[in-house]
């Protein structure tokens, strides 16, 4: 039995990881795509404190070497179910067919971003079409961007971007 498993291998659940086995709990990390979540997608990041740039992949491997060096488990598994046996005790079943019994479970399965839905809109990403202002605008400082969007975000957004891009 796991102290904790931990759903998703992004950023969130490696760094949730890194803490548990920081205080001597057994962790086992799932993930169901790939390790890095959203950010091993990025080409270029300069928004962590303390490293001027590295690409999200690089990130999220170096994430990974390190939880797995404290000694976090990892398996590539689709979660099904989560069940609650009593209390500090679940099972989750997995796709394969497992049951992994833990005290606890932290989900961390991460967001996909929204596509447009353009011809070649992938090949583009990072070179042009960028999903978060917060995130990306600064390399678009001084350019004329286009924001398509709705609702909260995109207005704060423009509000963002309206400081350093026209």
């Amino acid at each position: 039995m796991y102290d904790v498993v931990v759903i998703g291998c992004g950023p969130s659940g490696m760094g949730c990881a890194l803490n548990l086995l920081r205080a001597n709990r057994s962790v086992l990390v799932l993930e169901r795509e790939a390790v890095g979540g959203q950010i091993a997608t990025s080409p270029r990041v300069e928004n962590i404190p303390g490293i001027k740039e590295i690409s999200g992949l690089a990130y999220s491997d170096a994430l990974f070497e390190q939880i797995i060096g404290l000694g976090a488990e990892f398996d590539l598994e689709q979660v099904t179910n989560i069940e609650k046996i009593d209390e500090g005790q679940f099972i989750i079943k997995t796709e394969s067919g497992k049951e992994i019994e833990c005290k606890a479970v932290v989900i961390a399965n991460g967001v996909t971003h929204r596509s447009m839905g353009l011809k070649n809109e992938e090949e583009f990403v990072g070179k042009g079409i960028s999903y978060c202002a917060v995130c990306d605008g600064a390399f678009y400082k001084g350019q004329e961007v286009y924001l398509i969007g709705d609702g909260n975000t995109a207005c704060q957004y423009a509000l963002l971007l309206a400081n350093y891009c026209s």
